[in-house]
């Protein structure tokens, strides 16, 4: 909710709710929330996807300095890890009025917008043979443009078997990646560099750049110097997608310095004063033309 004040709870986990399947049976995952304030702070919580959750409690009061723990039960389903699942989380909260306390029903109806406070958590949901990915939804590469730029995945095997993967970008002539395939270990991590070079590439358009993270189970004593494309012809293939973030920083630092000396070399206001209509409105044009071309020269920076 935009404007809306600081949440007062602490969020344990602070941005991500993970289940872990098979979902053939209910999975259930917990959130904890604790009241750090020396007065009872009322609180629910809302899902995206309510029929696929039930959260127990889903609302009450937490008294000051206490905490409680709730469960939040994802329901069975097929799951298909191809499938992107967008579900999420809020955990509305407000302090509670002096006594004598209102039941929740009154106190969400008569809250006002400006005292509640909200935060949310993204769902992950995966299967313990998956590998997890860091970050998990945006791999983000910030500017400015003008030399290739670096970001890092950070691979994680949580399971008792090798895992082989694969990675590859949806434009690879922009990207390079190292290592872009191998082995890990059991309960093993890897570093990937990621390399975005800018040269003839667009990033005034729509961005759509993915990469696409593919792994597979390994048998033991897998060779890493095998040629893995057989295991992932063969095999179960997981894959896992994050999205490409292209952040030109320092552009608006810039574009405002220029605001700032174009304002600067504008003629005082009084030597307009006694002119024609004419001459002020060529002023104004000679003017415009100036800032128009120094903000031509922080774009093309």
């Amino acid at each position: 909710m935009a404007g809306s004040p600081a949440q007062v709870l602490q969020i344990d986990p602070k941005n991500e709710l993970v289940f872990e399947g098979p979902f053939v049976d209910v999975v259930t995952s917990y959130i904890k929330l604790t009241n750090p304030l020396d007065r009872a702070v009322g609180f629910k919580i809302k899902t995206t996807v309510p029929k696929c959750y039930c959260v127990k409690p889903s609302n009450g009061y937490i008294e000051p300095h206490q905490s409680i723990e709730v469960a939040v039960m994802l329901q069975p389903f097929n799951y298909n890890a191809a499938e992107k699942f967008n579900h999420k989380f809020m955990i509305q909260s407000i302090i509670a009025p002096d006594d004598p306390r209102p039941t929740m029903e009154q106190l969400w109806k008569d809250a006002p917008r400006s005292k509640l406070m909200d935060s949310r958590l993204f769902c992950l949901l995966r299967l313990p043979e998956e590998l997890l990915v860091e970050p998990s939804r945006d791999l983000v590469f910030e500017g400015p443009f003008v030399k290739p730029i670096t970001s890092v995945i950070k691979l994680i095997n949580p399971s008792s078997h090798n895992i082989c993967f694969r990675i590859t970008a949806s434009s690879p002539d922009h990207f390079s990646i190292t290592p872009s395939m191998g082995v890990l270990s059991a309960h093993g991590n890897s570093e990937i560099s990621v390399v975005f070079h800018p040269n003839d590439f667009d990033l005034t358009a729509k961005n759509r750049e993915r990469m696409l993270i593919q792994s597979v189970i390994a048998s033991e004593g897998t060779d890493p110097k095998m040629d893995q494309t057989v295991l992932f012809k063969e095999g179960k293939v997981t894959d896992y997608y994050l999205k490409c973030v292209f952040k030109n920083t320092g552009i608006e630092e810039r574009i405002e310095v220029s605001k700032h000396q174009v304002a600067s070399s504008k003629p005082p206001h009084d030597v307009c004063m006694g002119k024609t209509d004419i001459e002020k409105l060529m002023a104004e044009i000679s003017m415009l033309r100036q800032e128009n071309a120094a903000l031509k020269v922080i774009y093309l920076l």
